[in-house]
């Protein structure tokens, strides 16, 4: 069975929890029977404590239990299917929905803005917008690039509230980025970035758009429409040896944000409070963090986790030439392991642990990916080998508690299995 070595440490783990649960709960209450009577309050309490604690490791084992399962059997992932109503199709077939008083408010203060998932929004227009950037382009550091400005004028449903991200150029840690969303289907086609072809989600700041009610009406009186031409907002730094450099949302986002708070009250509700991620998901989301935190603490291991690189293929299997269109299907996690060195890259490109969801499943080819933005020199490089993305398959950011950056999630064809026919 695929991931024997894993499943025996799941099981170590959630045997261990229920016996441990077991024992606080029938020393809670028997302890005030052993003892005096402070004493054995005392250890009555502690141990209710325990077993509470227990009682969730045991329960967190058994979701890791049951999403190993699915993952056997080739099912969608738990997470994924429970969070199936915050994708972009669902997210725009479920409408403008109400939204209470109260969660407005609390977004306000949590968010930056009163906009939530599944908002509908009208981008305001070109004129509007421009009197918010300062001279670079930029509001509160972020630009606003010349791929948007389609959009001014038109409407879209809001799909993620961007509050929690990775800072992928410098700190390589967690940020917070205030007063920000994406918006269905608003993706970055790289026409003014040097053809860049990363295909991210564009962020909007919420000055950049106005709501519109459930009847359809615009919450404030639009200005008048104004379709003077926008200054370049993807400005040339300067000329490098490679060409020009770019500075695009990307290359900007760790100036555009700032340190996340931790694990702080307003970090855990802002994923609710915005609807980024639908309850049972948090619920799944959260309880399998808490594994993973125990079995690292106990040396175990985590999920998801690959098979045993010794159980594999030599790994020399030779990268296919896929095209726009192809259906192919996610090679076995023991097999990708085998294309991996010890840092989980191969070629230069790195396997996210997120991508073993997918293991197993049939999906289309979207698109070919070669040319991409440096997001440290933002010098537009060529890649060696070439990258696919896959249609539907995008950055769940649950391992790092529900990160709002939905980017498609980058494939070498040696991950791939073409089905032919």
């Amino acid at each position: 069975m695929q991931f024997n070595f894993a499943l025996k440490s799941y099981v170590k783990t959630a045997l261990a929890s229920l016996g441990l649960f077991l024992l606080a709960l029938l020393l809670a209450l028997l302890a005030p029977y052993w003892s005096s009577r402070v004493v054995g309050l005392f250890v009555s309490t502690l141990s209710a404590f325990v077993a509470v604690a227990a009682a969730a490791l045991a329960c967190a084992s058994a979701i890791v239990l049951v999403r190993y399962q699915r993952a056997a059997r080739g099912a969608r992932d738990l997470f994924l299917e429970l969070n199936r109503s915050r994708e972009p199709a669902a997210v725009e077939a479920a409408g403008n929905a109400r939204v209470s008083c109260l969660r407005r408010w609390l977004a306000r203060r949590l968010l930056g803005h009163d906009f939530v998932v599944g908002d509908l929004v009208e981008v305001k227009t070109w004129d509007e917008i421009r009197s918010t950037l300062d001279e670079r382009g930029c509001l509160e550091e972020l630009p606003f690039m010349p791929e948007m400005l389609a959009m001014c004028g038109r409407r879209a449903h809001v799909f993620r509230c961007v509050h929690r991200l990775f800072d992928y150029r410098k700190s390589r840690r967690m940020r917070h980025m205030n007063g920000t969303v994406l918006l269905v289907g608003t993706v970055c086609d790289g026409s003014s970035h040097g053809g860049c072809e990363a295909a991210c989600h564009t962020i909007w700041k919420s000055a950049w758009l106005r709501r519109v009610d459930a009847s359809g009406t615009e919450e404030e009186k639009p200005a008048t429409t104004n379709h003077s031409e926008p200054g370049t907002g993807a400005a040339i730094l300067q000329c490098g040896t490679q060409g020009p450099r770019y500075t695009c949302q990307l290359t900007q986002l760790h100036a555009a944000s700032h340190p996340s708070e931790g694990r702080s009250l307003r970090n855990f509700l802002r994923p609710l409070i915005s609807g980024n991620v639908a309850p049972a998901a948090f619920i799944v989301g959260w309880l399998t963090h808490l594994f993973n935190e125990l079995q690292e603490l106990r040396r175990g291991v985590e999920f998801p986790a690959f098979e045993t690189a010794a159980a594999c293929e030599d790994g020399t299997r030779e990268d296919a030439q896929l095209r726009p269109g192809d259906h192919v299907i996610v090679r076995p996690p023991a097999e990708i392991r085998a294309t991996l060195n010890d840092q989980l890259m191969h070629r230069g490109l790195w396997f996210e642990p997120d991508m073993l969801k997918h293991c197993g499943h049939r999906c289309r080819v979207r698109a070919e990916v070669r040319k991409l933005i440096d997001i440290v020199t933002g010098e537009v490089r060529t890649m060696k080998t070439p990258a696919y993305i896959l249609q539907d398959v995008h950055f769940s950011g649950e391992r790092q508690l529900f990160n709002a950056q939905y980017e498609p999630l980058f494939w070498r064809s040696a991950w791939l299995q073409r089905i032919d026919g």
